[in-house]
């Protein structure tokens, strides 16, 4: 009996311990009794939108404003989710949520995945959506994007000339490209690039602009592959940079970049061979203006394939002053062995 007892209790250890997601919450108070709703996004264009066929969970906001989520039914891998919120009570069907008609509604996007925990409290102005408390910096992504975002546009909406708002622009495009690569998540880059190439969003002429000449585009392109090689995000961003650039296709970038490596292999190639010759035609002096005459002689023998030795017995000299010869032959030539001695006859 005890030890089916002792079964029965790390069996259902193992289950508590089992990965699960927990996204909790407090709304503000006009939001209490009314339905809160979690959504999955497989459409970064259409993020803002409350789409009822992409509902997972529905959850209640009770008497004290609390809501909750929670399973074990999410993406291991990460994803985009939105929780939302809104006082009309009709149907989930009705027109109002279907037309997002709702006057009185709120939401948060993030990035998530099954293990994930993420409370969303009351900041100290009462106010929902605008602290959070998570698991990972990636939870916090799109909620810090969005506010780097507002900061980078105030002074763009007061700008007064097209050249100003060109700089402005410039500044806001870099910022926000290298802001969301922080995060170490495609996803987060991904939503950034959503912001700025929005057909609705005053930059869209100048992503388009830069898309054409930018390698940031090809960079994204394959981290979302190789992050996320099945997912419907890095198929839809890649059906957005063929719908936007005029030189894009499937393997456009990638060939771009081999033949930027083809070229800069050709140019290895091609110095190596000028280098090469420039030590041989260096090496190509007439050794008879250079050597004195009893050098000379050595440096023939040398040719002949004959040792130190037999230089000296022909020559009438001892070892060491063959050896002298020699070293001096080599300095004056700039040689460092016999083999290269063949290039002076």
């Amino acid at each position: 009996m005890t030890k089916h007892f002792y079964h029965l209790f790390f069996f259902l250890s193992a289950l508590s311990l089992q990965a699960q997601f927990e996204f909790s919450g407090t709304a503000s108070e006009e939001f209490i009794n009314s339905s809160v709703y979690l959504t999955s996004i497989d459409d970064y264009n259409k993020s803002t939108l409350f789409l009822t066929e992409q509902i997972i969970q529905q959850s209640e906001i009770d008497s004290l404003g609390n809501f909750v989520f929670k399973g074990d039914f999410l993406s291991e891998k990460n994803k985009f989710y939105k929780i939302y919120i809104d006082k009309c009570n009709e149907s989930v069907g009705d027109y109002n949520h279907l037309l997002n008609h709702c006057d009185d509604s709120n939401f948060i996007i993030f990035i998530a995945n099954n293990d994930d925990k993420i409370h969303f409290p009351l900041n100290s102005f009462s106010q929902m959506f605008c602290d959070l408390k998570y698991s990972r910096k990636q939870n916090i992504a799109i909620h810090q994007i969005d506010s780097i975002q507002e900061t980078l546009l105030t002074p763009l909406h007061d700008s007064k000339s097209d050249a100003q708002r060109k700089i402005l622009y410039n500044n806001y495009f870099e910022k926000l490209q290298e802001y969301s690569k922080s995060f170490d998540e495609p996803l987060a880059e991904l939503y950034a690039y959503h912001l700025y190439s929005d057909a609705k969003s005053f930059s869209r002429s100048y992503y388009l602009e830069d898309l054409e000449t930018s390698e940031y585009y090809n960079t994204l392109l394959k981290k979302l592959k190789s992050k996320y090689p099945k997912s419907q995000y890095t198929r839809q961003f890649k059906e957005d940079l063929k719908r936007d650039s005029i030189n894009f296709s499937e393997d456009y970038f990638d060939l771009k970049t081999m033949l930027l490596g083809a070229l800069l292999l050709l140019s290895l190639v091609v110095n190596f061979i000028l280098i090469r010759r420039k030590k041989e035609k260096k090496t190509f002096v007439d050794y008879k203006t250079v050597l004195s005459p009893q050098e000379q002689k050595v440096f023939n023998l040398m040719n002949e394939k004959l040792t130190n030795k037999e230089i000296g017995e022909q020559l009438f000299i001892s070892l060491s002053t063959v050896k002298t010869h020699i070293n001096n032959i080599y300095s004056k030539l700039s040689i460092s062995s016999r083999k290269d001695i063949h290039h002076y006859f």
